[in-house]
């Protein structure tokens, strides 16, 4: 290693700088001139190279020329500095000197000290002492002007014995050994002074509590109480100061006479508010209404004054138009939640909610005169309190509902029971008024909801939706017991069939009332054209519609089965067919006709929609009585004649009873051509032929079971069970013959003769 790798460089060494720069330049040089043409701009290279020096040169000089003056100037600052130092070193020797030669004077004049402190208290007592001695004349002159209406002279006169009082205990106060009894002393003779501030304070406040009268009438009055109140402030603060120098502060400070400013009109305010409810619920029953109308106009008329004719009374760091907007609204805010606490009833709720929703409104804090921002003001009621009172709200009407459907019902109820039908529209159905009971109570309901919100609507509308499916259970169970008392005592009641037929007719109108409402107020991904489609998914308008529905169609049984029973319980109908009195007579069917067209007069008076299900279910019924009957095996031919007559009797009776239900057709299988089929089937006399009509019976109603087949063969009475099997095996195939639909008018008779 050389020896400037182990020893550290010097800070500043030249030589090595220079050699250092001299390799550089070599390389420099080399550089440049590394081809001989390059020789001819040698002379060039120095110009630039001396140019470049010359530069470096001059800017070094500058820099070392400003270090020089930089050094130069330090140097005399600190020359200066050390003088000073030296300056005032001299002169705290100098103190010092003086304070030994002084220390012993303490002694000395201890005397004087305690004499100069008894000659302050006696100045300060001087000073006071006209007012010591003139207390009593004072405060009596102080209560005349009070009692004078002169506030600010009295004011004047109550500050100079407050502060001869002030500066009196606070004398006492610096005192090292303070004296109680001179405390109390002070303040026993002082203690008028302190009732002339609260007799003087309450003169102010009752100028607040009346400040819009106040303002309006004689305005000096409220510029003088805010004048005094800013003196009190001032001295509220000085005392204050004095405090933090001292530790004394006055028996009555800090008097706060703006903050009570404050409360004193809030106070008003709340009483203006709850002063205006000269009525309750006992008196009368639209005191809510009246109150809060009232209120709306009382607040109106406030805020009218107050934003007018406060602000040029006032001063402007009061904010004054602000803060008695935003007293108003929690003196409101309070007074709504206290209404609410004693339990409001009825549509005192809608009243509530709707004057709720008109305070941020052109008709009160909106108003063109006013046009107050409320968002600074806040909610007057929070969510909260608000979602407690739609609740309250929703829940009343609710109960509303209930009672007034239920009553409604119980009405309705004896109406099915009085000696007189039930009435019929314009297109001659059979109605009640029970359906335009139940909708003028909901619309009206879902008026006044509309009018407090679109939710508050749309959750009413839930509430109905509740109501009504509770309803139509329980018109469901009285239509129920109505059908028991007539069965017990067919005779009683007098119009029973045409009240089936009303209520029924009813129904239907409540179902098309919950489509109507739904097509009216709700919106959602559902609303399609397509309601029964089954792919899509039910609300519960749609589901209460399908219960109303159900229920008119389950009327519409209990109407044929009144028809039913004649039909049965006639000696020679149902249970005729297919007997030897049958075969003989001919009545049966033309009873069913005679009795369906006497029932008749009345099913046009059921809405067509209902009449065609009573159509459609009645034909199945009574064919589904001609085929037990015929499947029974009631009736055994012994000779072809008997069967072909019974035959031909079957297509005749099947072209009368076809003719008496052709008002509306159906495409279900529920049709009398099977009567005509099954009469060819026992027609054949040739057996051969037979396989063709039993494969077209089959055919048609693939839910025909193989003994039922086998039974309608037995008719025939000239072939055995086997015989029958057989042939029907033969006919379609065994397995074809043993497996047959589960839906179907013989899967029915199936299922019900089990």
């Amino acid at each position: 290693m050389n020896e400037a790798t182990l020893t550290p460089q010097a800070p500043l060494d030249l030589g090595r700088l220079e050699l250092q720069a001299k390799e550089a330049g070599t390389k420099y040089v080399a550089n440049l001139l590394q081809r001989p043409d390059q020789l001819e701009r040698v002379d060039q290279y120095r110009r630039r190279v001396a140019r470049k020096k010359a530069s470096v040169e001059a800017m070094l000089k500058t820099a070392v020329q400003s270090q020089l003056d930089g050094v130069r100037t330090g140097l005399n600052q600190l020359q200066s500095a050390l003088l000073d130092v030296h300056e005032i070193k001299r002169s705290l020797d100098q103190v010092d000197e003086t304070y030994r030669k002084v220390k012993p004077l303490q002694k000395k004049i201890a005397t004087v000290l305690e004499e100069n402190n008894n000659f302050c208290q006696l100045a300060t007592a001087m000073e006071n002492l006209k007012h010591i001695f003139t207390v009593p004349e004072s405060v009596k002159k102080t209560e005349d002007l009070i009692s004078e209406g002169k506030l600010l002279h009295a004011h004047k006169q109550l500050t100079e014995l407050e502060t001869a009082r002030d500066d009196l205990l606070l004398e006492l106060h610096k005192q090292p050994n303070r004296s109680p009894t001179d405390d109390n002393m002070l303040q026993k003779y002082f203690s008028e002074v302190a009732k002339l501030s609260v007799t003087l304070g309450k003169q102010l406040w009752i100028i607040f509590m009346r400040l819009l009268m106040s303002v309006r009438r004689e305005p000096t009055l409220v510029v003088t109480a805010l004048r005094i109140i800013e003196r009190e402030e001032k001295l509220d603060s000085l005392s204050s100061k004095r405090q933090e120098q001292t530790g004394f502060m006055p028996p009555d400070r800090p008097k706060r006479w703006r903050q009570k400013c404050m409360s004193v009109m809030e106070e008003c305010i709340s009483q203006r508010i709850e002063g205006n409810q000269m009525e309750d619920r006992s008196s009368n029953k639209m005191w809510l209404v009246r109150h809060l109308e009232v209120t709306r106009q009382l607040m109106l008329e406030d805020l009218k004054v107050a934003k007018t004719l406060l602000p040029p009374v006032f001063p402007p760091y009061y904010n004054i138009v602000n803060k008695f907007v935003w007293m108003y609204h929690e003196a409101l805010s309070k007074h709504i939640k206290d209404m609410m606490e004693q339990k409001l009833e009825g549509n005192e709720f809608v009243t509530l909610l709707q004057w709720l929703n008109s305070y941020d409104s052109p008709e009160l804090m909106k108003h063109p005169s006013l046009n107050i921002d409320t968002k600074e003001l806040g909610p007057l009621l929070h969510n909260d309190d608000v979602e407690k009172l739609q609740k309250e709200y929703l829940t009343n009407m609710k109960k509303n509902i209930q009672d007034w459907t239920g009553n409604t019902l119980k009405s309705e109820q004896k109406d099915w029971c009085r000696n007189e039908g039930p009435d019929q529209d314009g297109e001659g159905f059979y109605n009640t008024s029970l359906p335009m009971i139940i909708f003028q109570m909901i619309e009206q309901n879902i008026q006044v909801a509309g009018m407090l919100g679109e939710s508050i609507m749309l959750r009413s509308l839930e509430q109905f939706v509740e109501v009504l499916s509770n309803f139509a259970e329980q018109l469901k169970g009285v239509v129920g017991i109505y059908r028991d008392r007539h069965l017990q005592d067919r005779r009683e009641p007098k119009f029973y069939l045409h009240y089936l037929i009303a209520t029924a007719n009813n129904l239907l109108t409540f179902g098309d009332y919950m489509t109507q409402l739904r097509k009216r107020y709700l919106k959602t991904e559902y609303d399609r054209d397509e309601e029964d489609d089954a792919n899509i998914r039910m609300d519960r308008f749609q589901v209460l519609k399908g219960t109303f529905y159900r229920t008119a169609y389950d009327i519409i049984g209990y109407i044929l089965e009144e028809v039913m029973i004649d039909l049965r319980t006639h000696e020679h109908c149902i249970n005729e067919l297919m007997t030897k009195a049958w075969q003989q007579s001919g009545q049966s069917v033309e009873v069913v006709v005679a009795t369906w067209q006497d029932y008749g007069t009345d099913f046009v008076h059921l809405k067509p929609k209902l009449e065609q299900k009573l159509y459609e279910t009645a034909k199945r019924v009574i064919l589904k009585e001609y085929l037990k009957a015929i499947l029974s095996r009631k009736l055994a031919f012994k000779v072809y004649d008997e069967r072909k007559n019974a035959a031909e009797k079957m297509i005749h009776e099947a072209t009368q009873l076809e003719r008496i239900f052709h008002k509306y057709k159906s495409d279900d299988d529920a049709t009398f051509s099977v009567l005509p089929m099954m009469a060819e089937s026992l027609k054949l006399k040739d057996t051969s032929m037979l396989s063709l009509e039993i494969a077209g019976i089959m055919k048609k109603f693939p839910d025909i079971r193989l003994e039922q087949m086998i039974n309608l063969l037995l008719c025939r009475g000239d072939m055995s069970r086997s015989e029958a099997r057989q042939m029907i095996i033969d006919t379609v195939g065994e397995e074809k013959a043993l497996k047959s639909a589960n839906i179907g008018i013989f899967a029915d008779i199936a299922a019900e003769t089990k």
